[in-house]
């Protein structure tokens, strides 16, 4: 199945969980990101327990700094 991820198509795993993908594109570990399925943040503690179906637009957001 596909998920759209900051508009780009990627395939995944028919069971897989946002954990899953995140580490599947090595984001899994890095500090500073937020992750959105379809507009509604998911908190970085249910990464691994937040199902994906397919279909999902995910957004991720990486925080920098500045002023």
């Amino acid at each position: 199945m596909t998920v759209s991820v900051n508009n780009q198509l990627i395939r995944i795993e028919s069971d897989a969980s946002l954990g899953g993908l995140l580490a599947q594109l090595a984001l899994d570990q890095q500090k500073g990101i937020a992750v959105a399925v379809d507009n509604a943040i998911v908190p970085r503690a249910r990464w691994h327990q937040h199902p994906l179906s397919g279909n999902e637009s995910i957004t991720i957001l990486q925080a920098t700094q500045g002023g």
